[in-house]
């Protein structure tokens, strides 16, 4: 059978069922395998030791990270074991033992309290697009640390007794939030945006349509962008994207001392391995406490930051009375 049929067929069946980011991962996987075999590929000829080696080696000369590598590989065995499970190709015992399959740790993406302190408490009035960047920024650390992918895709219907219910699309578990003061703030400050429309935030297009992969990822690239002028703007030293508001109210809470199987419930690790021995079912109470935990860190950094303004300020006033006596 032809690989470019085959693999087709599994992004066609993805995408019917709203998994359009899982589907496009196959189809990049594709475009990669043709890339380096050309435009003909069947499933017989890719599925050896011999080829996969070759195509590795390829990846490797092409200068792709050791991360990216992992990616491609692991979706060409996932290809491998849905074209076994079909009897389109035999079982080969070790098939991928000598490919890289495990991805290495990467850069931290956390930034600290008194960063995210910082970044919720800049004035952006005279930047209406960074502003709404930043915005989102918090929203996605209020709710949990939320991905941008879920967070674009809220919809109005998933609030509930104010509590969001939401599937994760990259691992399907779902999730529930409690929606603090804050983050209904920023909800409600962009309501008028969404009118008509089914999505919670004015992130993607209120339009259904098949072309939603495509607008997901140029509101995706437009964020990263407005939050590295963030960055710039603020003195920020740190590399601002939409992962650092997730990986931050991680690690926050992590430090605030919340038990790392909560952290893993609150931010969806069903299908992470590093997480998954770790998960079991807490209530909602200890989720909220736990998001609750979060902020309140961010918010006596603000406190903290308020009282030495106004002590600085008393202490110019001072200043400024005893020159004038002075004079």
């Amino acid at each position: 059978m032809n690989l470019s049929d085959f693999v087709t067929k599994i992004a066609d069946e993805y995408k019917r069922e709203g998994r359009c980011r899982t589907a496009e991962t196959y189809l990049s996987t594709l475009r990669s395998m043709l890339s380096f075999h050309g435009d003909s590929l069947d499933l017989s000829s890719c599925f050896t030791r011999d080829w996969l080696y070759s195509y590795q080696e390829y990846l490797v000369t092409s200068g792709l990270s050791r991360n990216s590598i992992v990616f491609y590989i692991s979706r060409i065995r996932s290809m491998y074991n849905k074209a076994v499970k079909q009897g389109l190709v035999e079982l080969q015992g070790g098939l991928f033992e000598h490919l890289f399959t495990k991805a290495i740790p990467t850069m931290k993406r956390a930034v600290s309290s008194n960063t995210i302190s910082q970044i919720n408490e800049a004035d952006l009035s005279g930047y209406p697009s960074l502003e709404f960047a930043r915005d989102m920024f918090m929203l996605s650390f209020y709710l949990q640390g939320i991905s941008f992918i879920d967070l674009a895709h809220l919809r109005k219907t998933d609030i509930y007794n104010n509590v969001i219910v939401y599937q994760r699309r990259k691992t399907s578990s779902t999730v529930n939030i409690a929606v603090e003061p804050m983050a209904w703030e920023i909800i409600r400050k962009y309501e008028s945006q969404t009118a008509g429309s089914p999505y919670l935030l004015p992130i993607v297009s209120g339009i259904i349509s098949a072309d939603m992969q495509r607008v997901y990822t140029n509101a995706l690239r437009t964020h990263n962008r407005r939050l590295k002028k963030i960055a710039l703007l603020l003195g920020i030293k740190e590399k601002l994207t939409s992962y650092v508001s997730r990986h931050s109210w991680a690690t926050i809470a992590y430090h605030e001392g919340v038990p790392t199987a909560v952290i893993s419930e609150a931010m969806g690790h069903q299908s992470e391995e590093v997480t998954h021995i770790y998960l079991k079912s807490f209530d909602q109470s200890a989720l909220s406490k736990a998001n609750k935990m979060v902020i309140s860190a961010i918010l006596k950094v603000s406190e903290k930051n308020q009282l030495q303004r106004n002590r600085l300020k008393k202490t110019h006033r001072l200043d400024e009375h005893e020159r004038l006596r002075g004079g």
